[in-house]
């Protein structure tokens, strides 16, 4: 008997403001044509099938296997009137299909749907495509897909999440701030990327790009505010205020009894971040190494648990020569001032790598990500240059690093049971909730942001980018981590990547990186370099890594990374001491 053909059969309806359409395969054979059928296509439209619409009740619309949508603009050509829609696709598989392969099959058919150089303009393209794309070989796994098409309201407008992109996929960012208030962030901002440096006024100003007389003003702001402090004439540096810290100004630092010296030390890149780390420390002091000229340095010891421990900030990161020297030399101070130091933590912020389909595999902000080692043993990869062979095949000059000594990571294996025994006793869920109490009055506001504020972009060729909806939970889960930080366990990635989103997600994919970190080389050349076999980074996420700024979550992810820096070290001399915490 001969193979009976497939047709791909659409089937409009409409409820309210909601538009379905439903493209699925039937057999040719048991289809027939019946009063339902509008129109059979012939030529290059051979074997599609548009059907009359159907009532909105009629149609079974149950639970789909996997959906993922996006938000975008329809401009009317002749009002120029813009109406905001959620398009959502919704899948359902041959019976069998595995989870990877219904993940696999709609991130590849929903990236093929929206490639920029092919992007139907009107609703009849756009359902056209989705019926030829479902004859399509690679798409067998696929028995149907709804299209679901929902006008928004006008505030739920998908934005350029700053990198170019046509108006379709949405609306260019618009700061409408008073200009004292920007003045007055950005010379925070760099006031705390310097700090513990002293800035010179006349720096700061060319520094801050603004009329001089609006930035003299925001100044004083700062001054009389405590915010900043002129440590002297001309010269101004970042003032840290925290009510239960001890704050010193040194040339040299004290002596420190054997017995004080502190075993932890922790590496931050940015002010927010070592305020979260001192909020996790009890009985603390902050050392100002100060020099009014070239780099001044900062500690701050305290304790975590039983162990004492030292905290410090890199004036200056990425990979401009200047910050290379910079980022290592100041933690090689660190090592060379504290020798006692058996394991070094990295903490902080960074982008998280989503996945666009795969529930289980996506990575959120407010999540948690710390290094693991990977099945060769690596915990952080950077990638030092893209090269192409002479077939044109993507290569990685790399650069990777992994502890010799493997204590942190045996007690990431006691936090990784802890999570499966009982997920509802979590230390760092309560040291997040005393971190917020001890940094309330800081300028940063520390409180986890509204979900809403958790918007996903998605790259799709020539610097196009669309806003996409977050993967749902599978039946079978229930999001219990909503609101809280999902724990994340893989290897940091970092690197230069000429700008390519597809270049990077390859790089991704081959070393299961879930997050993406600033450089941080030459930070690890100083720790492996110093003779400290014990070291882990451990990020929280405040961006995906996809050249967005969201500066909202920075101060909540690092006050996360931060409380599960204090739970991990807590458990270094008894991994069940957090058991018995409420």
């Amino acid at each position: 008997m001969a193979e009976e053909k497939e047709e791909i059969v659409m089937t409009p309806s409409k409820k309210g403001k909601t538009t379905h359409i439903r493209i699925e395969k039937r057999k040719k054979l048991d289809m027939g044509l019946d009063d339902s059928v509008e129109h059979v296509g012939g030529g290059k439209n051979a074997g599609l099938v548009v059907n009359k619409q159907a009532e909105g009740d009629d149609v079974d619309l149950a639970r789909p296997q996997l959906q993922i949508g996006f938000n975008c603009f329809l401009v009317d050509q002749k009002t120029e009137n813009r109406m905001v829609e959620s398009r959502r696709l919704k899948f359902w598989y041959v019976d069998g299909t595995e989870y990877l392969d219904q993940v696999t099959t709609a991130y590849e058919f929903f990236k093929e749907l929206v490639k920029p150089e092919n992007f139907p303009r009107d609703y009849v393209g756009f359902i056209k495509k989705c019926m030829k794309q479902m004859q399509r070989p690679e798409y067998t796994l696929a028995k149907k897909v709804d299209l679901e098409i929902k006008l928004l309201d006008e505030e739920d407008a998908p934005l350029s999440p700053g990198r170019n992109a046509e108006d379709i996929f949405g609306l260019n960012k618009e700061d409408t701030r008073p200009v004292e208030e920007i003045v007055r962030e950005k010379m925070l901002h760099i006031l705390e990327s310097a700090y513990p440096n002293v800035l010179e006024v006349e720096d700061l100003i060319r520094m801050v790009g603004a009329d001089e007389m609006v930035v003299m003003q925001q100044l004083s702001d700062l001054k009389q505010r405590d915010l900043v402090r002129e440590v002297e004439t001309g010269k101004v540096v970042r003032h840290m205020l925290e009510d239960k810290t001890e704050v010193q100004m040194v040339k040299q630092m004290p002596t420190i009894a054997a017995n004080q010296q502190p075993t932890i030390a922790i590496i931050t890149a940015n002010y927010g971040e070592k305020l979260a780390v001192d909020a996790m420390m009890e009985n603390k002091t902050t050392y100002v190494k100060f020099k009014s000229e070239g780099e001044s340095n900062v500690y701050t010891m305290g304790y975590i648990g039983e162990h004492r421990v030292v905290s410090t900030k890199l004036p200056a990161i990425g990979h401009a020569r200047a910050a290379q020297i910079s980022s290592g030399n100041t933690t090689t101070r660190l090592l060379g001032t504290f020798q006692n130091i058996e394991h070094v933590f990295v903490v902080g912020i960074a982008g998280g790598v989503p996945h666009y389909t795969d529930y289980y595999k996506h990575v959120r902000l407010g999540d948690i990500v710390i290094s693991t080692c990977d099945s060769k043993g690596y915990i952080y990869y950077y990638c030092e240059k893209v090269l192409r062979n002479k077939q044109g095949d993507v290569q990685f000059k790399m650069k990777t690093y992994s502890p010799r000594e493997m204590d942190l990571q045996r007690v990431v294996e006691k936090l990784q049971d802890r999570i499966k025994r009982r997920p509802e006793k979590i230390p760092w869920e309560g040291y997040i909730t005393q971190g917020l109490e001890i940094l309330k009055n800081q300028e940063a506001d520390f409180n986890r942001p509204p979900p809403e504020s958790d918007r996903l972009y998605m790259g799709i060729g020539d610097d196009n980018v669309i806003e996409v909806q977050h993967p749902e939970a599978p039946d079978s889960e229930m999001d219990v981590n909503q609101g809280s930080p999902t724990i994340r366990f893989s290897p940091i990635g970092s690197g230069r990547f000429n700008r390519s989103e597809q270049t990077r997600m390859d790089f991704v994919n081959r070393h299961g990186i879930m997050c993406f970190d600033t450089e941080f080389d030459q930070v690890l050349e100083s720790i492996v370099g110093n003779r400290k076999d014990s070291f882990m980074f451990i990020r929280g996420i405040a961006d995906y890594g996809d050249g967005t700024r969201n500066k909202e979550w920075g101060p909540y992810a690092a006050l996360a990374a931060a409380a599960m820096m204090k739970a991990i070290i807590r458990m270094i001399s008894n991994p069940y001491l957090s058991e018995d915490e409420d």
